[in-house]
Parts: structure tokens; C-alpha cells; sequence
């Protein structure tokens, strides 16, 4: 039997206590498909904070229609954060055109 035809037996109490999860919330198809093109390596999933130019990009997009209160609140993070992140921004935008 090939090791296909072997992982498509797979169900989710064959795997191990810390992966289960990976099946519970992404589903078993996508378990199998894991262990078949990634098994052996070591994957560290990002918190959302950490995406910090998706980040910056929802609140450009956001910041004039939603308050920095409730996108901070969307986000996970404090108002001085998001305050933060526009003022950085703003400098590098500023800094773009005192080049031109």
C-alpha cells in the first residue's frame, strides 16, 4: 500500500494530541494534505498582531470611515497602537515627498 493510499485511512483520533487541532479546526482533508506535502517541519502560526503590513493596510483603508477606538477593538489592539501605526505612516509618506 503506498503512503497515499495509507494517509487517506488517516481520521483524527490517529493523530497526535497537538496536531488535532489542525484537523478540528481546518478539517481532516487538510490534515492529511499537511502531513502528505509538509510532514517532518515545524510551522509557527502568526498572530494576527504580527501581520503588520496587512495591518497597516486595513487601517489605511479603514481609518477614515471607522473610529481608531473600534479598529483598535477589531484588531486586538490599543488606540495608542493603531494611533501608532498611522503616525509611521504619515512620516513616510511626508519623507517621500520632501525627496522629490
Amino acid at each position: 500500500m503506498r503512503n497515499e493510499d495509507i494517509i487517506e485511512m488517516l481520521e483524527e483520533q490517529d493523530l497526535p494530541e497537538h496536531f488535532q487541532i489542525v484537523a478540528e479546526t481546518c478539517g481532516i482533508e487538510t490534515a492529511r494534505l499537511l502531513i502528505k506535502e509538509l510532514g517532518g517541519i515545524t510551522v509557527s502560526i502568526p498572530m494576527m498582531t504580527s501581520l503588520r503590513s496587512l495591518l497597516e493596510r486595513y487601517i489605511k483603508e479603514n481609518v477614515k470611515e471607522i473610529p481608531i477606538k473600534k479598529i483598535a477593538r477589531e484588531l486586538g489592539m490599543n488606540e495608542r497602537a493603531v494611533a501608532n501605526i498611522l503616525r509611521k505612516r504619515n512620516s513616510r509618506a511626508d519623507s517621500r515627498i520632501d525627496k522629490s
